[in-house]
């Protein structure tokens, strides 16, 4: 089986490659093959990469998800959020290609104040740029009958794939003061966590199924309690940060509560999702090299 892995520089690509390359029933490619980055914002390159790999899966993991970048330069990141995958699906059609494709999206169309509320069929709030992008990137591939995981996750990465536990990690060794928002509620997973979900999608040949599915923990925490309980499991703890409300320091407007209901995806693939606390505890480990 011949897998495309697309966005391979960020944490997300960079890790799926590295635990997908272990299986050797797997022919693993990635637009980061040669020594210079392959460019897949323009056709001629999208169409360059797909014929010379000849996919039967691409997983695709590039994005913009920068939500203040994305509502000052809208067509720049549209050409990555939405751009590639259209022109994966032009390609496709108009050489009549077989491929599938899982497609990463979203937690931030959500806001329900009730717990787990959050599920797949919710009715969604377009809050700002990046969002309505990821909306209008979930119509494209559904009507191209692709699978689309709605994520959110952290984990060890370097200073150009940076994730929420980087930051957290960065600021408590800090010595400036910093905030924390006390009013957002979240469940991610750690990277590898969501990597290993994926590899079980595709040994259980579930790449092929067309719809949404909500990946996360099994629980939920706000991210000030997060960043406290990270930090203090670490021994790096210091009061030197502000609670705050995420609407008194940010500009773009955001969801507060993107607590994701996982409970299709734990049927779907006959799993339990883990708990937040616990996925928090299996990270410091990288931390501590």
């Amino acid at each position: 089986m011949n897998i495309l892995v697309i966005g391979s520089s960020g944490l997300l690509g960079k890790t799926i490659v590295k635990k997908f390359q272990k299986n050797e029933m797997w022919n693993v490619f990635h637009n980061g093959l040669r020594k210079k980055r392959v460019d897949l914002k323009t056709q001629k390159n999208v169409k360059k990469i797909i014929f010379e790999t000849k996919p039967n899966l691409i997983i695709n993991c590039s994005a913009m998800t920068n939500i203040e970048y994305c509502e000052k330069h809208k067509k720049k990141a549209w050409q990555i959020n939405v751009g590639i995958v259209e022109k994966i699906f032009f390609i496709k059609k108009k050489y009549n290609l077989n491929f599938n494709l899982i497609q990463f999206s979203t937690d931030q169309f959500y806001n329900s104040n009730q717990q787990y509320k959050n599920n797949e069929t919710s009715n969604i709030k377009i809050f700002n740029q990046y969002s309505y992008q990821k909306f209008k990137l979930e119509r494209l591939c559904l009507k191209n009958k692709s699978l689309i995981l709605r994520v959110n996750f952290f984990g060890y990465g370097t200073k150009k794939t940076e994730s929420f536990s980087d930051w957290v990690f960065k600021s408590f060794k800090s010595k400036k003061k910093f905030y924390l928002f006390n009013d957002v509620y979240f469940n991610p997973l750690r990277i590898k966590t969501l990597s290993d979900v994926i590899i079980k999608i595709i040994k259980l040949k579930k790449h092929t199924t067309k719809g949404i599915y909500n990946i996360g923990s099994s629980d939920y925490i706000s991210k000030s309690n997060f960043s406290i309980f990270f930090a203090k499991k670490l021994n790096i703890y210091k009061k030197k940060y502000t609670l705050i409300n995420v609407s008194n320091i940010l500009n773009v407007k955001r969801s507060k509560n993107i607590m994701m209901n996982v409970k299709k995806v734990e049927k779907w693939l006959n799993i339990k999702m883990p708990k937040i606390k616990k996925e928090i505890l299996k990270e410091t480990q990288a931390y501590r090299k």
